[in-house]
């Protein structure tokens, strides 16, 4: 029986915009009630919103500036010319903004002379949000400048005039904004909607506006209804901007310029821009630590591929199903795909932390765990976020003149006359719509991070984050490596098939099932998301003793509980600057003493809350720290701080603060450091044990600074570690490790025998999610599950052997 092309696919249009669109958006709003509304703003509304208005306009109006002089050159150029920079600035595009911000930012990372400079100056925060904004800049100016390429490509007249006329640079610029400033607007409008709803970057350069605000109020356990006029905000810019893409629009291309020019000035403003520091940046993973993201995350990468393939493929049937509602003769059905478009486009625009509220909490409702629990959910979501590729992609074809009369001579009445018949435009579009749907899934981190199900291998851009977050610039230079290569291959693909070449494309239907987990049994939870007391941001330092838990979290809040897990007090720390404590310890007197990273010090207050000593100042030299994470005292007095950053090294002092020598530098040798994240002392033989998280490795180190173990190899199974980040002398014979990476607890022998691992990636209590730290009670072992925002308090680790 032979498929009837119009109906089947018109019908798949709205299948796929049913099940991943209109279905958790309805299923939202007629579910959410009153008591997941509790969440309170950290800062003041209209500044947020100001300063997201100032940011998204600045940047709208300079990249706009700049793209659209590129825009106009790029018009000019012969055909094969201008279709290769098409296809790179899309590419280019596909690449996100935030890869092209931590390129910038490691332009100065610690210990440079630059970045010694601002921080003596303190112009760290000045800095920072200079970095952000010009890779925003450099991020979104071939969005200006592929409209402009495009309009003035189909309506060049205003072009032949000038150059007839011999019109003066200023008077041109004078025409030009006269005769363009609808698209102008447009095109600063839909810059400024993206920059508006951006996450990643301004989460990196701490800057507060709608779009980071949004995720920060679901981290605490909100909802999108618990901060209504950030939602709103998030959904009129999408509107507006939904509008204003529609209204770019261009014509049939039709070329009437004959003097093309030179490409070179097209190159260096992309390259200034955009291309340079990002490939500096993707391609020193060669020559420095290259395979460190296969080695580490190959099962991440393979998840992450099979995402990306996915969602190409759900892409890649909208472009169809697009095409066929747009070719259709009927009034009804052209208005209908008018509205899918917008529809697409207007999702597209909203901020990331919207998509995932509505579509986490739909299908958490539906109770469907294939779904739910499966990377299904991202799959979902990020098609939510690209699928207006396709639905565009399918628009442009029916728009052509060509397939029109080719469509309306044929009369296809099956899928494959169809395709037959708008065909090469039609591949042509798929290729386009699969490559920038494939990059861009394996660059998103904003809706990744929030939705990703538990499990052991994460899509990579959840380590990519992490990466960025806590400096570990070799897993991002990799990946940022990946990422060019997947851009780059797929902007090949596309020219090659605009070349009448044959390809190829698999579409994997993935079978996703739930992973086994592997809950510490007895465990019993506290605190949970939130600001107010017994909740927590991201708690990362940790420690106790036989009266008390400390914790400091990302707010710079330090909380006290009870030793089975009651809250007691909390004070609000006096810190600033870009950053907050990693590390704390309680010294013997009840003193304690916090690695204050991100002022470059250690901050030391008494049991009550007051300072009773604080010493170090940011630098390389002795005596001073560049972003010291953690404490542990000596037999004899001793005070030992690791650092990372640059130093990373092991500093003793004395009590006082006064230094006594350091051990180690950076580096991969055997008394070398990568980021030395926590340390504890072994109180027998007074023997220092360092979490050489970096490294993916526990060194052992005598009270002279001898390398004495390396207890290294780098995995997921049992005596291997990823990430430790945390260490602890459980008993005279045993030491606990807390692996970030591998969310799990790994007990050693002091020998470096593998005893036994607890916990695996989950939400559920007794599983974990990138834990940080972990301290011993009287009642037992407690641990920082940092990811779940809470501690967890395990009774029976001080007894399994």
């Amino acid at each position: 029986m032979r498929i009837q092309s119009r109906a089947f696919l018109q019908l798949l249009a709205f299948v796929i915009a049913i099940v991943i669109i209109l279905f958790p958006t309805l299923l939202f709003f007629i579910t959410t009630t009153e008591a997941n509304q509790h969440s309170v703003l950290p800062r003041e509304m209209e500044w947020i919103l100001i300063r997201t208005l100032i940011w998204s306009l600045s940047v709208g109006i300079c990249s706009t500036s700049i793209g659209w002089f590129v825009g106009l050159r790029i018009s000019t150029l012969r055909h094969s010319t201008f279709t290769g920079v098409v296809i790179g600035l899309l590419m280019s595009l596909a690449i996100p903004a935030y890869a092209i911000y931590y390129a910038w930012w490691q332009s100065w990372p610690s210990g440079s002379w630059l970045h010694e400079y601002l921080v003596e100056h303190e112009l760290l925060g000045v800095a920072m949000k200079f970095c952000v904004f010009v890779a925003l800049v450099g991020w979104s100016w071939p969005i200006p400048a592929l409209i402009a390429a495009m309009s003035n490509r189909s309506t060049n007249g205003l072009l032949l005039l000038h150059r007839v006329d011999g019109t003066p640079l200023f008077k041109r610029i004078l025409h030009r904004l006269r005769a363009e400033k609808g698209l102008l607007i447009a095109s600063m409008i839909i810059v400024a909607a993206m920059t508006a709803t951006n996450t990643t970057c301004f989460d990196l350069a701490q800057v507060a506006t709608i779009g980071n605000e949004l995720r920060a109020v679901l981290a605490s356990n909100g909802s999108i209804l618990s901060a209504p006029w950030l939602s709103m905000s998030g959904v009129l810019i999408a509107v507006v901007a939904s509008v204003a893409l529609l209204r770019c629009d261009t014509h049939q291309q039709r070329e009437t310029i004959r003097k093309h020019e030179s490409l070179w000035p097209i190159g260096i403003v992309w390259v200034l821009l955009t291309g340079g520091p990002l490939f500096l940046s993707a391609f020193v993973s060669i020559g420095s630590d290259g395979l460190q993201l296969w080695a580490q995350y190959k099962g991440d990468v393979i998840v992450s591929a099979i995402i990306a393939i996915s969602v190409g493929g759900i892409t890649s049937l909208i472009v169809i199903s697009s095409m066929a509602l747009h070719l259709s003769s009927r009034k009804q059905m052209k208005t209908i795909a008018n509205a899918l478009d917008f529809l697409w486009i207007f999702v597209a625009f909203l901020p990331a932390s919207l998509i995932a509220s509505v579509v986490g909490h739909a299908w958490h409702l539906a109770n469907l765990d294939v779904v739910d629990r499966t990377p299904l959910i991202l799959i979902f979501a990020q098609v939510t976020r690209i699928g207006f590729v396709g639905s565009l992609a399918g628009r442009w074809i029916a728009h052509c003149s060509r397939t029109k009369t080719l469509y309306q001579l044929d009369a296809p009445q099956s899928i494959f006359t169809l395709c037959k018949a708008t065909s090469p435009r039609l591949l042509q579009a798929i290729c386009v719509a699969l490559a920038i749907s494939v990059a861009m899934s394996f660059g998103e981190v904003a809706l990744t991070t929030q939705l990703a199900p538990p499990s052991s291998n994460h899509p990579i851009s959840v380590a990519l984050l992490n990466a960025m977050h806590y400096q570990r610039p070799q897993i991002v230079t990799s990946a940022l490596f990946v990422m060019v290569s997947i851009a780059a291959l797929s902007g090949i693909c596309i020219v090659l098939v605009g070349r009448r070449f044959a390809i190829v494309l698999l579409f994997v239907l993935v079978a996703c099932q739930t992973e086994e987990l592997n809950p510490i049994p007895n465990a019993t939870v506290a605190g949970s998301a939130g600001y107010s007391d017994s909740h927590f941001m991201t708690p990362r330092a940790i420690d106790a003793n036989e009266e008390i838990i400390v914790v400091i979290d990302k707010t710079g809040r330090l909380q006290r509980f009870l030793p089975t897990g009651e809250f007691q007090s909390s004070w609000v720390l006096e810190l600033s600057g870009t950053g907050y404590p990693t590390g704390v310890s309680i010294d013997t007197d009840g003193n304690i003493w916090i690695a204050d990273t991100h002022q470059h010090r250690v901050l030391v207050l008494d049991s009550k809350g007051n300072k009773v000593l604080t010493f170090g100042e940011y630098g390389t030299d002795d005596g001073q720290f560049l972003y010291p994470t953690d404490i542990a005292f000596g037999r004899n007095g001793e005070v030992y701080i690791s650092e990372y950053g640059g130093n990373d090294r092991i500093s003793i002092f004395d009590r006082s603060g006064t230094f006594i020598h350091s051990i180690g530098s950076h580096g991969d040798g055997r008394n070398e450091f990568r980021r030395p994240q926590s340390i504890a002392v072994d109180s027998n033989t007074g023997n220092l044990y360092v979490a050489d998280s970096g490294n993916h490795r526990i060194v052992v180190l005598s009270s002279e600074g001898e390398v004495i173990k390396i207890i290294s190899e780098v995995g997921r199974d049992k005596a291997q570690l990823l990430y430790p980040y945390g260490i602890l002398i459980d008993t005279p014979d045993t030491f606990l490790v807390c692996e970030y990476g591998n969310n799990r607890l790994q007990r050693f022998s002091m020998e470096g025998d593998s005893i036994g691992t607890w916990g695996s990636a989950g939400s559920e209590i007794g599983l974990l999610r990138t834990p940080w730290g972990v301290a011993t009670t009287k009642k037992g072992i407690v641990i920082a599950d940092t990811g779940n925002n809470r501690l967890q308090l395990l009774p029976d680790m001080m007894t399994d052997r």
